[in-house]
């Protein structure tokens, strides 16, 4: 049997006993807090608490609006890297995986079980160290149900990401994208409403 020449040619194999995070013990002690409110306080909280879940978030760091909505099955990795803007709602079963900072602008809408991931791995690193970069989505965005945007990237002013895409780069802002990997679908339009005398 032949040996398969992409594997001769890897001079290490991957080595996962030696990969360590490079955060401090305490932020690792203030999530692991975190961890304890936000499946107990947090999770079990009446739906619309939405005050209340407010109030928890803000105290482990989060920048939140007095206006935003963040639904009690949300699970975000680290408030500290987390802001929320005005009349902007975060839906049921969202995961907000901040390894670094992601901000959402007023009224911008996250819907359920989509995913925010702002780290991935060094895949040419045989201990595939930690990489991450933020994720902003601007005003008026709304990532649709179980979209997935990762690391990086910016959903621009008035932008849709539609159910189920995947977005590794920028979506410029009033563009709609759709599928894996997203692309261009066509542009939003707002249609305002005519008045009459």
């Amino acid at each position: 049997m032949q040996n398969d020449p992409i594997e001769t040619q890897q001079p290490y194999a991957i080595d996962l006993s030696q990969y360590c995070g490079s955060e401090d013990f305490r932020g690792k002690l203030r999530r692991l807090l975190w961890s304890i409110v936000q499946s107990t306080l947090f999770y079990w909280s009446f739906s619309r608490a939405f005050r209340w879940r407010r109030f928890l978030l803000r105290i482990f760091g989060a920048s939140l609006s007095s206006s935003s909505y963040v639904y009690r099955t949300v699970r975000v990795r680290d408030p500290k890297l987390l802001s929320v803007g005005q009349h902007a709602s975060i839906g049921p079963e969202v995961e907000v995986y901040n390894v670094d900072r992601i901000d959402i602008g007023n009224h911008c809408t996250i819907s359920m079980q989509a995913m925010l991931c702002a780290g991935s791995h060094d895949i040419s690193d045989r201990f595939m160290a930690l990489t991450h970069a933020p994720i902003r989505v601007e005003e008026g965005a709304w990532v649709c149900a179980r979209a997935f945007v990762g690391p990086g990237v910016v959903i621009g002013k008035g932008a849709v990401v539609a159910a189920c895409a995947v977005v590794s780069k920028d979506v410029a802002a009033w563009n709609v994208v759709v599928g894996n990997p997203a692309t261009f679908k066509k542009v939003r339009r707002i249609e305002v409403p005519s008045t009459t005398d």
